[in-house]
């Protein structure tokens, strides 16, 4: 009896693997496809798997549904050009009083603009409809984050900084 009960076990178990080895997502129609993904997403979710994923985004537009998949994002702002330009100033400062025998002041004077800059130039992430209407707009600074739900349809526009995205 043990012996039939093993053969049956391992005749399931070749024949589990088999189809999971042929199985053909492409085959699937929409709604097949997407009872399969929930039914993944609800037995990942039951054991604490994530399977998070996260990119960094530099400026420019990315179609969602075509270079980002649709879902629930937490996008963070890494870098903004204003912090860019506030560097770029600090460090011209430096330079003309390293190069200033008389200590003109030049270096605190670019410093101070510098930090200015940084100050007042936001990196700026907009959600753009299909049509191109600005759905919503957040302006970020390093460290900023918030979560939002992007629909295939829509655009993310990254203006002046870099950010990254981590689906939720």
């Amino acid at each position: 009896m043990k012996k039939f009960v093993s053969t049956i076990l391992i005749v399931l178990l070749l024949v589990g693997c088999a189809y999971a080895e042929t199985l053909d997502v492409s085959s699937m129609t929409d709604d097949e496809l997407l009872s399969a993904y929930e039914s993944i997403k609800a037995e990942m979710e039951s054991r604490d798997l994530q399977a998070v994923t996260e990119r960094t985004l530099r400026e420019g537009k990315y179609i969602i549904g075509k270079d980002i998949p649709a879902g629930s994002y937490t996008i963070t702002c890494i870098g903004s050009a204003g912090e860019a330009v506030g560097d770029a100033y600090g460090s011209l400062g430096n330079m003309m009083d390293a190069l200033d025998d008389e200590g003109d002041g030049f270096g605190d004077a670019f410093g101070s603009l510098g930090g200015l800059m940084g100050d007042y130039i936001d990196m700026s992430v907009e959600i753009i409809g299909d049509y191109g209407d600005v759905l919503r707009s957040y302006n970020m600074k390093n460290g900023d984050s918030f979560s939002t739900t992007l629909e295939e349809g829509t655009a993310l526009q990254i203006s002046d900084g870099s950010c990254t995205i981590v689906s939720e």
